[in-house]
């Protein structure tokens, strides 16, 4: 009986230690909260006299007198052109024209034209060496990885044009799809330190970035089948459907960094982070690309109608709920199959893998970005804001309408 009391003395003591250390913490969180909140604001009021001066700099009477003299007073940035990226081949989105535009506000640049993945990589790389402080992607989503798995943990700055066709990236960051509103961002100049995925196979070494999203599943096989349709290359249709409906689903088992080990009889595991993908598919519409954790959903109990309707469903920047679609965010994940499964990162296939450890590298990536769904901190002073699918001018603004120009008003310094 005594022995019981001293126990429950004990508990109660320990009890009002936790409670007094909580509160503590809850303090400490709440002022740290209110100096973020403070330095935020103070760095906003900031980039939108950044804008105002860069519009005055670089106005287009300025630019036309400009010449070669003036060069010295351009940024420098290496500019990594894509001519065979969607838009490129569709809308005029010349070289001469890109050139142009970053000239008239305020950046001279060093072309290097595309011609494979290789020769994007190596070019960012060869970027790095130099220790050029920016380099431009004029293309869609596959050049601006390429470029971007090179830049990781540097201090060269990404940006991109996007003139591409899904442009899934520079949606999730606000990036206008309006070249000139691209360039004046640039131009501009505010940068986020982003978080990038990264992919270590079978536990061997082979190391894959990514900046959307990585799979084991079905993913592997719904997605490349539906590139495949928009692109035209009709010819590779039949094989993904046929392994479509040949994969067989299987237990699996998902291992979070918090010690939560999630079960699921499953044919597809997403690791997302950014919150557009594919043909804009919104797939993961909490996540964020510099919270410093990975969104990781899970399609337990559904079947392959079920998953390719849950897909249609989320296209073009759709949300959609679904209670068999289950959510978590951790820093780690760890996937296992009891046999290997089709996997994907991004536009690249992997192998067939029965073990898939992913990873998040917080703020490894400098981007100059805007004001995007996929940001915590995102860069309000922006010529306009990219809509989730479509053209730029089905941009919404605040309250859900469309405008292709969505101005911003100045906020007060405090």
């Amino acid at each position: 009986m005594a022995s019981e009391k001293k126990i429950r003395a004990r508990s109660i003591s320990a009890l009002k230690d936790a409670r007094a250390e909580h509160q503590r913490l809850a303090e400490k969180l709440k002022a740290t909260r209110a100096k973020l909140e403070k330095r935020a604001r103070k760095l906003r009021v900031l980039e939108f006299e950044i804008v105002k001066l860069e519009r005055r700099a670089h106005s287009p009477e300025g630019a036309r007198r400009s010449r070669k003299a003036d060069d010295k007073n351009l940024r420098p940035a290496r500019l990594i052109y894509n001519a065979e990226s969607g838009a490129n081949s569709k809308d005029g989105h010349s070289l001469k024209a890109i050139v142009g535009l970053l000239r008239a506000h305020g950046i001279r640049t060093k072309v290097i034209v595309k011609t494979t993945g290789k020769s994007a990589r190596d070019a960012a790389k060869a970027a790095v060496g130099k220790k050029d402080e920016l380099v431009i992607v004029a293309g869609g989503d596959g050049t601006a990885e390429d470029v971007a798995s090179q830049l990781v943990g540097t201090k060269t700055a990404l940006g991109i044009l996007p003139v591409g066709t899904m442009n899934n990236v520079a949606r999730s960051l606000g990036i206008p799809l309006d070249l000139d509103d691209a360039c004046a961002l640039l131009g501009a100049g505010s940068t986020r330190q982003v978080d990038v995925g990264h992919i270590i196979a079978n536990e061997k070494p082979d190391i894959e970035y990514f900046l959307e999203t990585a799979g084991l599943g079905l993913a592997a096989i719904v997605v490349p089948a539906s590139q495949a349709v928009r692109e035209g290359r009709l010819a590779g249709l039949p094989h993904a459907l046929l392994r479509l409906f040949d994969y067989k689903p299987g237990p699996v088992s998902i291992e979070l960094d918090e010690g939560e080990t999630v079960l699921a009889d499953s044919q597809l595991v997403t690791v997302s982070n950014a919150p557009l993908m594919g043909l804009n598919f919104l797939i993961a519409p909490s996540a964020k690309m510099d919270d410093g954790l990975l969104d990781i959903a899970v399609y337990d109990g559904m079947g392959k109608t079920d998953l390719l309707a849950h897909f249609a469903a989320m296209r073009n920047g759709k949300r959609t709920d679904n209670p068999k679609v289950r959510f978590y965010r951790a820093r780690k994940v760890r996937i296992r199959c009891r046999s290997a499964q089709p996997a994907d990162s991004d536009k690249a296939a992997l192998p067939d893998e029965r073990v898939l450890d992913i990873e998040l590298m917080p703020q490894a990536l400098t981007m100059v970005v805007g004001q995007g769904i996929g940001l915590n901190l995102p860069v309000d002073a922006v010529q306009s804001v990219p809509a989730l699918s479509g053209p730029q001018s089905d941009a919404p603004d605040g309250n859900g309408s469309a405008k292709s120009r969505r101005r911003r008003k100045e906020p007060r310094a405090r």
